[in-house]
């Protein structure tokens, strides 16, 4: 008897606690709210355009191979790895929202090679001067649309956005041996050789070259991949969880039915010792007259997760 007693008596002590916690109001999302956020997606995190080099591995062979291949232009339709959103409430099911998602690297790698110079003035010379190359590759992507949600703690979510992205990159050379009348054929680091598939002569057979009467040259500045731009739609659908008051987490099946990407003309700015001038010249190689191309299909999927605070 008396145990049944305390039950009771801890039953009518709990009661008043549970009864405010089920009085308690929960606050709805509403008209004119705004919420701030992050998404991120690992389904594009594992198919991204590499933009630096592997540790102990030369950068020369991962810039070479990302700025030779158009991967650009296939990433671009991806959803950004991780972004930052705003979402504003303009209507009761409805929402406005802009994500902007960044990324890029900027690598400055230098080399040492034989100082010509000083083995002019002395075979045994072991002097050495610096080769450089930057590279700088850049990614963004900007989306603007709406959201369509439904539910109250856990929401149906379906949203669309216009995509405006773009993705590219540089590489730019600067040599510790200079070219000179003397020196036509300077020791270099051998990552020019990918330009034309050998190292050391890099255009012999260039029409541009040869003109000028340049035999041998290396490249100033390259731009083989270009910025590339991209304009398309996005469509998502999936739920909102309000674990607390305010706070949210998001998670969504997310692909890029259709982009459209365009190339801007590319070119290569060479150097070297011309025989008709008698002086160091340099000229443009170009590499391509730009071009466009469509993205279409819907198995560039994604899966977009996301936090989201109301205020």
């Amino acid at each position: 008897m008396k145990k049944l007693m305390s039950i009771l008596l801890a039953a009518l002590m709990a009661a008043p606690v549970i009864m405010a916690q089920e009085k308690k109001e929960w606050n709805e999302p509403k008209v004119g709210d705004i919420a701030i956020g992050v998404t991120f997606n690992p389904v594009s995190l594992a198919s991204r355009l590499t933009v630096r080099p592997d540790l102990g591995k030369a950068v020369n062979g991962t810039v070479a191979g990302n700025m030779a291949i158009q991967k650009q232009m296939y990433c671009l339709s991806q959803d950004p790895v991780a972004a930052f959103r705003m979402k504003y409430r303009f209507q009761e099911n409805w929402n406005l929202r802009v994500s902007l998602g960044l990324s890029g690297s900027h690598i400055h790698y230098t080399e040492y090679v034989q100082d010509d110079n000083a083995v002019a003035l002395n075979p045994q010379s072991e002097n050495k001067v610096a080769d450089a190359v930057r590279s700088d590759l850049n990614s963004g992507n900007l989306a603007v649309g709406a959201e369509f949600v439904k539910g109250k703690k856990l929401k149906f979510t379906m949203g669309f956005s216009f995509l405006y992205a773009i993705g590219g990159g540089i590489l730019k050379f600067d040599y510790g041996n200079r070219i000179s009348d003397l020196n036509k054929i300077p020791s270099t680091m051998p990552y020019t050789g990918w330009i034309a598939g050998t190292t050391g002569a890099l255009n012999p057979d260039n029409a541009a070259g040869a003109k000028q009467g340049i035999a041998w040259a290396r490249p100033l500045k390259t731009n083989n991949s270009g910025i590339h731009h991209g304009i398309g739609a996005q469509v998502d659908m999936g739920i909102e969880w309000f674990f607390q008051d305010r706070i949210s987490l998001g998670a969504a099946v997310t692909f890029t039915p259709i982009m459209f990407t365009f190339q801007p003309q590319t070119y290569t700015i060479m150097e070297g010792y011309s025989t008709i001038s008698e002086k160091v010249e340099q000229y443009n190689m170009l590499v391509s007259p730009g071009g466009w191309s469509c993205l279409y299909g819907t198995e560039n999927l994604g899966f977009q997760i996301s936090l989201n605070y109301y205020f």
